[in-house]
């Protein structure tokens, strides 16, 4: 595999020269994982972060009563996975782990920071996709401490039909992933589709969702309307 030519099209390193990648390249690892397999749990010693290639990674954090908290699902090829954790220096505040049979680069802390020190330009990308995600996690607290899981699932649906550019969308995660997502229980997010399908919002087949009324399902996504 060219590695150069990989790693040109990650977000994260648009616009390094062909030597600042070069130097990177020689210190990325390919590797193969099965879906299941963690690639770090939460409170281990960050070793170094992951660029997803094939396949998907989820980050999500484990609470005392047991119930995980879904922060992040990546599923696009060139999306970073651990990397906050190797600037500190620390441990990493979330586990990861492979949703089904995937590929990732691994980039070695001590590796990386060697390269950076050559060439800080890469840490100035990098700093503006941390921005991005601080951005995004800032949502999400917004949304799992002001809205109710009706509010958030529609709020969901409406943007998978957005992202699919059709009214009938197919969940891309198991309801129990689901769930961790929305900051609930999978019997909650069951209940809840009952409520929006009952309601004539939508109709359920497995995993398939077909959205009837786009305006009272962004109604509810907008907490205009309750169930």
């Amino acid at each position: 595999m060219d590695m150069v030519g990989v790693l040109k099209r990650v977000d994260m390193f648009t616009g390094l020269s062909a030597v600042q990648l070069g130097a990177l390249a020689k210190v990325v690892v390919d590797r193969k994982v099965p879906g299941g397999d963690v690639l770090f749990l939460q409170d281990e010693p960050a070793s170094g972060f992951y660029i997803l290639w094939e396949g998907g990674l989820q980050v999500y954090r484990t609470g005392m009563d047991g119930r995980r908290q879904i922060l992040h699902v990546f599923e696009t090829p060139g999306d970073v996975c651990g990397e906050v954790a190797v600037f500190e220096g620390g441990t990493y505040p979330a586990a990861a782990e492979a949703v089904c049979a995937s590929r990732v680069l691994y980039v070695p802390r001590d590796a990386f920071l060697r390269v950076t020190r050559a060439e800080p330009d890469i840490l100035l990308a990098m700093l503006a996709v941390l921005s991005r995600r601080l951005r995004r996690f800032v949502g999400l607290i917004d949304d799992l401490s002001l809205k109710d899981v009706g509010t958030r699932l529609a709020q969901y649906l409406v943007a998978q039909a957005n992202e699919a550019g059709s009214n009938r969308i197919t969940l891309p995660i198991t309801k129990g992933m689901l769930a961790a997502h929305l900051g609930t229980i999978a019997e909650t997010v069951s209940r809840t589709l009952r409520k929006l399908q009952e309601q004539g919002l939508i109709a359920v087949e497995g995993r398939q969702i077909t959205i009837r009324d786009r305006d009272a399902l962004e109604e509810v996504a907008e907490g205009l309307r309750g169930l």
